[in-house]
């Protein structure tokens, strides 16, 4: 018996096995009776403002089950359910839909897509626009696809950083500050604080929780050199792979010490260079050389892990992956620090480069995307609802 049906969902209560059956153009779930009753979104089960339970889910009877489950008869997308713990409650189709992994889901992240030098985006946006919610939306679909993004004619004032990373998510602070200001200084605690050339690498890979996304906004360039460097480490690890896949297997496993050993820090993480999903796919690149130790494995893993790591350097410089371009003031450059490499070419110490740098995590633009992501689908259904009325 088909129960009700919106852009081709359908569901049907399986007499057999007790679940609910949910089809929809990409395929069909079997939906149990303790998946259903955990979503209830009744007011007497769920807080309607945090969205967390009001009870306890492991207290429910083990072998609850679905007694009826019948379409709402004003409403054809809303499923009310009744429970064997005499719980009843409705359930949007399309909702369950998304959750069963059968329709698209509009807040999911979108997937990483690996770049080069000819073939990456480019994703600039004025700092004046981002009010406007579709430009915030291409913006971040954009950094997330890509793992970078530019913001321009942003405020040029000094510390303006921090009111134009918190339109992101908050600020994470380090020991190297709030706010980090990147200009040339005496006795430097970083090589980033000088001149110098710096190999396209990530930040802080000695940390437990690595910084996951980070800023840099230029308030002054007038030097001649200091180009910013640009690298996608996705597309570094699948090149790698694909030439070198002992090399990749070494990077991919040996746990290596990552430290940073100041008079007053030593932060130390131990974990390996190129840090993969279930999938295989690169969750997490970290490649800074000038803070990797690697343990006291045996001579041929070792050799292997010099030789892999070597190459992926090389990779990094190499101009078919490398995107270069100069920063001018008002610009602020978003990276994933977890993904995307950046680096400089080197520049005359006494010339006038003053770049502030902060970070924050992965989950201020996550939500901000989630949010706008849901909000344009309730628009949406409203819009169909009233136009169908």
């Amino acid at each position: 018996m088909i129960l009700g049906a919106l852009a081709m969902i359908s569901a049907v209560l399986d007499p057999k096995s007790g679940h609910l059956a949910v089809s929809a153009s990409d395929g069909l779930s079997h939906l149990p009776a303790l998946w259903l009753r955990e979503r209830s979104c009744a007011d007497d089960q769920m807080d309607l403002v945090s969205h967390q339970r009001l009870y306890d889910p492991t207290a429910l009877p083990h072998d609850l089950a679905i007694v009826s489950a019948e379409v709402d008869g004003s409403l054809s997308d809303m499923l009310n359910v009744t429970f064997s713990d005499g719980h009843c409650c409705a359930f949007d189709l399309e909702d369950l839909a998304v959750e069963a992994g059968l329709v698209a889901d509009p807040t999911a992240i979108p997937p990483a897509e690996a770049w080069t030098a000819t073939t990456a985006p480019e994703i600039r946006v004025s700092w004046h626009d981002l009010d406007r919610e579709d430009v915030l939306l291409g913006l971040l679909e954009g950094f997330f696809r890509s793992g970078f993004a530019v913001l321009q004619n942003t405020p040029t004032e000094e510390d303006s950083l921090a009111t134009i990373a918190e339109r992101f998510g908050p600020i994470r602070e380090t020991n190297w500050g709030r706010l980090f200001n990147v200009r040339t200084k005496p006795a430097a605690t970083d090589l980033a604080y000088t001149g110098l050339a710096l190999a396209a690498h990530t930040d802080n890979p000695y940390r437990r929780s690595v910084p996951g996304i980070q800023f840099l906004h230029c308030l002054e360039n007038g030097a001649i050199g200091g180009e910013s460097l640009l690298v996608d480490g996705m597309a570094l690890a699948e090149c790698l792979q694909e030439e070198a896949p002992e090399e990749f297997e070494v990077l991919s496993s040996l746990v290596v010490s990552f430290r940073y050993n100041s008079h007053t820090v030593y932060d130390r993480r131990d974990a390996p260079l190129l840090d993969l999903g279930p999938d295989g796919s690169l969750r997490h690149i970290r490649l800074s050389t000038r803070l990797d130790f690697t343990p006291a494995a045996d001579p041929e893993t070792l050799e292997l892990f010099y030789r892999g790591r070597r190459r992926l350097m090389t990779l990094a410089s190499d101009p078919r992956f490398t995107v270069r371009f100069k920063m001018s003031p008002g610009d602020c450059l978003m990276m994933d620090n977890h993904r995307t490499l950046h680096g400089r070419t080197a520049f005359a110490a006494a010339e006038s480069r003053f770049l502030q740098g902060c970070y924050i995590d992965h989950d201020g633009p996550e939500s901000c995307f989630r949010v706008l992501g849901r909000d344009r689908r309730r628009a949406s259904r409203q819009a169909g609802n009233s136009i169908a009325a």
